[in-house]
């Protein structure tokens, strides 16, 4: 397995916050010749950091859909059938990933079947390094594979730019998801940043190191205390932990973006965004267009659209939703909780669509208008309350453990609730009312954000010290109220695992 700490180490070191400013500024120094050989060893640098022992699986995935590329190109363009073609490459850049996250997953859920016909047999398959990021960069390699097959996008022939675009140190180890039409033309021009883009990228990745240090990794503890012992924190304490992870994953891996679309800012590169206030959607149909949206627009075009879409039977496109959100947990992780997890999200997603027609002739009845402020506010606490539901899943490290916090709901524990959070919460108390006041602020910011567009632009009309002024106020809150240091040891991003 990877080392989740020294990927934090590197995320949260004084190195890191110098290498990102630093490899930028010799970037936009250097001739451009040098300087995209210069991110290339900065990209290559920064992994090896992480999993220095994983680069060949890495450069494995490169090789393979950089050949691949070109030579689906040379079939399409002689017009011959490229679909043999493309499944072997596709096969041959999935292998690393089913051979490193999954072989231990598929062997013990061989084990067990064959143990429930009475076959007492004992499988054992052996541990494998797990590269970090490599659930992300082989979704790339397979967009841009199928892209070059139908015809979609020219084959790469400049194996640095590839390189670059499939190792881009922002993006590499977490996402955003890219796709190669949006980021390959990027490297071939000299990038440029100015002044404004400077500030902005500087105060998204403040704002990322606020969500991370400030919110998740304050609820983290919490959350993993409550989750160890079901039966003796339920109650209370249990419905708090449900209740905040929801926010903790947020602030997890929003932060995480903020931080990687901040740093690619910096060199002049634009990444697409993957969070559009998802806790304000009405619906998980809407929920999943503002959540990971890299990813889920990448479940779209290469899952749902070729099994059919919705351009078939109701009964057709339901099963295309089913087997969408299955790919979709199970990419998240080798465990049956994440498919559950992502079965949860189908269901819903199927059963809102049958019942679509009833609750509109209901609110019809009820005179609730879509833009009803009573029914805009019911219909987002109960979107938020199904996907804090499944997040139970996905927490939990298996369905089993999973029930049992379900379980724990319901009952009540033998320690009061706020002798827990004393104890228990990073500050005791005044952690705890840290937390709900940062969870409070996004979720505010959030709302207006919603209603009023973009808050930057607006930003940008300040007067300057006050712009500064503000700057200083949110690096305050961070030094001040985040949760660092030599004695604390970072949480591991949460998507970093995937």
């Amino acid at each position: 397995m990877y080392s989740k700490e020294a990927a934090n180490i590197l995320i949260f070191s004084a190195e890191y916050i110098l290498f990102v400013p630093l490899c930028a500024l010799l970037y936009h120094l250097l001739p451009k010749r040098f300087s995209e050989w210069w991110l290339l060893a900065a990209c290559l640098f920064y992994y090896c950091t992480w999993t220095p022992a994983a680069l060949p699986v890495l450069l494995e995935v490169v090789l393979v859909s950089y050949l691949g590329g070109l030579c689906l190109q040379r079939l399409h363009r002689r017009q011959k059938r490229t679909g043999p073609a493309l499944a072997v490459f596709l096969l041959l850049t999935l292998s690393a990933l089913l051979v490193c996250k999954y072989s231990q997953f598929f062997t013990s859920s061989i084990q067990r079947l064959l143990r429930h016909f009475g076959a007492q047999v004992t499988l054992q398959a052996p541990a494998f390094l797990l590269p970090m990021g490599i659930s992300f960069f082989t979704l790339q390699a397979i967009s841009y594979l199928v892209d070059v097959s139908k015809g979609k996008l020219p084959a790469e022939r400049n194996l640095l730019y590839y390189l670059l675009y499939m190792n881009f140190f922002p993006s590499v180890t977490s996402g955003p998801i890219c796709r190669a039409p949006e980021l390959l033309p990027q490297f071939r021009e000299k990038r440029c940043v100015t002044y404004s883009q400077v500030k902005h990228a500087c105060l998204r990745m403040l704002r990322g190191y606020f969500l991370k240090l400030v919110i998740a990794d304050r609820i983290s503890p919490w959350i993993s205390f409550i989750y160890s012992d079901t039966q003796q924190y339920a109650g209370l304490p249990m419905w708090s932990a449900v209740l905040l992870y929801g926010f903790e994953i947020y602030a997890d891996f929003a932060g995480y973006t903020d931080i990687a679309l901040g740093a690619a800012e910096l060199f002049g590169f634009r990444l697409p965004e993957n969070f559009d206030m998802p806790y304000l959607s009405r619906s998980i149909r809407e929920f999943w267009r503002r959540w990971h949206i890299s990813f889920s627009s990448w479940l779209r075009d290469y899952i749902y659209i070729p099994l059919g879409g919705s351009r078939c039977s109701k009964l057709r496109k339901y099963c295309n939703v089913m087997v969408t959100f299955a790919v979709s947990g199970f990419w998240h992780g080798s465990g049956w909780n994440y498919i559950a997890w992502g079965l949860l999200h189908g269901v819903f997603q199927v059963i809102g669509g049958v019942l679509a027609p009833v609750r509109e002739k209901l609110c019809g009845v009820l005179h609730f208008r879509p833009q009803n402020k009573l029914r805009i506010v019911l219909s987002t606490l109960f979107t938020f309350g199904l996907v804090d539901f499944a997040w139970i899943f996905f927490r939990c490290n298996s369905i089993h453990s999973a029930f049992a916090v379900m379980k724990g709901l319901f009952f009540s524990g033998g320690t009061p609730f706020w002798d827990l959070i004393s104890a228990q919460f990073t500050n005791g108390l005044l952690g705890f009312e840290l937390v709900l006041a940062g969870i409070l602020i996004v979720m505010i910011l959030e709302c207006i954000q919603y209603h009023f567009g973009s808050l930057y632009p607006r930003w940008l009309h300040w007067n300057g010290a006050l712009q500064w002024v503000s700057v200083f106020c949110l690096l305050a809150l961070v030094l001040v109220c985040g949760v660092y240091g030599p004695s604390y040891s970072a949480q591991s991003f949460i998507y970093a695992m995937f």
